[in-house]
């Protein structure tokens, strides 16, 4: 029925034909996986931008934190100077000698001095300047206790 020629032919034939399915085949699977590698590509730089948004957005953070430090540790000095300052007015007097001499102005400058400490909590808490405390001439005139709360440019002559 079949000749062995006609057998080589057909099986040869179907060779062919099952060499171009496979291949067919393997292509089909190769673009497959290329739009899979696409699309990780694809979400891989998604992630990266926003790894960089996020960089970008710590730095930020980072520089303005640097910069209140930086604030905080200017405004922490001056007061250390304010204290410093007030510790020196104190140590050159002897208060027990000044007390036993001038008991009543020793009581009027406590009472203004309270008052004037206390003044400088309210303004340090975020009080307004009353208009007597604007109004003064100098710092030192509308509170002596915390003058650089009444105008932050003030410094002390010490």
């Amino acid at each position: 029925m079949f000749g062995a020629g006609q057998i080589i032919k057909i099986v040869a034939i179907l060779i062919i034909v099952l060499v171009i399915a496979g291949g067919i085949y393997y292509i089909t699977d190769l673009k497959a996986a290329l739009v899979t590698s696409q699309m990780n590509e694809q979400k891989l730089e998604e992630g990266i931008e926003a790894q960089n948004r996020l960089l970008e957005s710590m730095k930020a953070d980072i520089e303005a934190i640097q910069k209140t430090n930086e604030e905080l540790r200017k405004e922490n000095e001056q007061q250390k100077k304010d204290v410093d300052a007030l510790a020196k007015k104190f140590d050159k007097r002897d208060l027990g000698v000044f007390a036993i001499a001038n008991t009543a102005k020793l009581q009027e400058l406590i009472e203004r001095g309270t008052k004037n400490a206390l003044r400088c909590l309210e303004l340090a808490t975020g009080s307004p300047l009353t208009e007597e405390e604007k109004n003064a001439p100098t710092p030192l005139e509308a509170n002596r206790e915390c003058p650089a709360l009444i105008n932050p440019n003030y410094t002390s002559a010490n």
